[in-house]
């Protein structure tokens, strides 16, 4: 019986000393939940609008027509996004910065809805869809895990 018991307690005791333990380098990147809570740098309009033109790019196949008009949406779109947040720099003002983003939201999809083919323009409706899904933005707060 004490030969167990001594047994149980090592075992815990080795189990709790490897749970401490942390890596003296990690070699892992960065992902995009760490940028998001501010530990990365903030993107400026223009990279944002690259990266996004990137993105539909990739997923959307769009040609080099489209991708100069769909930059110059990101852009403008970006630009608006940065000037709402200087206009509403409080907590208490959040409301007013969501109306006013969402409306430029609407603004901006219609712009795109004019440069994407009906089948382009389908699947990022459904990409953004996944996208608020995946984020509980249907009035659902998110998780800090």
């Amino acid at each position: 019986m004490k030969k167990s018991l001594l047994l149980l307690a090592a075992m815990a005791f080795a189990t709790a000393s490897f749970a401490q333990t942390t890596p003296a380098t990690t070699t892992q990147l960065p992902t995009h939940r760490v940028h998001r809570m501010g530990k990365g740098e903030h993107k400026t309009p223009e990279q944002r609008a690259e990266h996004r033109t990137a993105m539909l790019t990739k997923k959307l196949s769009l040609t080099a027509q489209q991708q100069a008009q769909v930059h110059q949406i990101m852009l403008a779109q970006a630009q608006e996004g940065q000037a709402l947040k200087a206009k509403y720099p409080a907590k208490e003002q959040r409301a007013a910065l969501h109306q006013e983003m969402e409306a430029g939201h609407a603004k901006y999809q219609t712009q795109l809805q004019g440069v994407l083919s009906a089948d382009q323009y389908g699947k990022l409706s459904a990409m953004q869809k996944e996208h608020h899904r995946h984020g509980k933005h249907e009035g659902e707060p998110k998780s800090k895990s």
